[in-house]
């Protein structure tokens, strides 16, 4: 698959309104780019929520964990969706604006 595709494919999934729920108002529309800050938003928002359910599986599998041990799986889930997000939806979502800004200068000068 080329990169453009796997572009393609991630940025009809980020197009979904499923997808965002309940944060469909972070979304930025399809020419706009995806600040950093917004991103590190919905990584907090929806990378909490992985959290969360990282560490209760955690709790469900071996007990009540340590303190430190669930604050460490917390954050180790967490930067794993914010990297996860910056790699895929930040710079698909990016390049996309880039290329409809493009095409919109573009006819803008016809």
């Amino acid at each position: 698959m080329t990169v453009h595709r796997l572009e393609d494919r991630i940025n009809a999934l980020s197009d979904q309104d499923w997808a965002w729920w309940p944060l469909l108002s972070l979304r930025p529309p399809r020419d706009e780019t995806l600040s950093e800050a917004r991103l590190f938003l919905i990584a907090i928002l929806f990378g909490g929520v992985c959290a969360t359910a990282a560490v209760a599986l955690l709790w469900l599998l071996f007990g009540p964990p340590l303190p430190l041990a669930a604050a460490s799986i917390a954050a180790v889930t967490f930067a794993l969706f914010y990297l996860a997000a910056r790699l895929t939806l930040f710079r698909s979502w990016n390049r996309r604006a880039a290329r409809l800004g493009a095409a919109a200068a573009r006819d803008r000068e016809t």
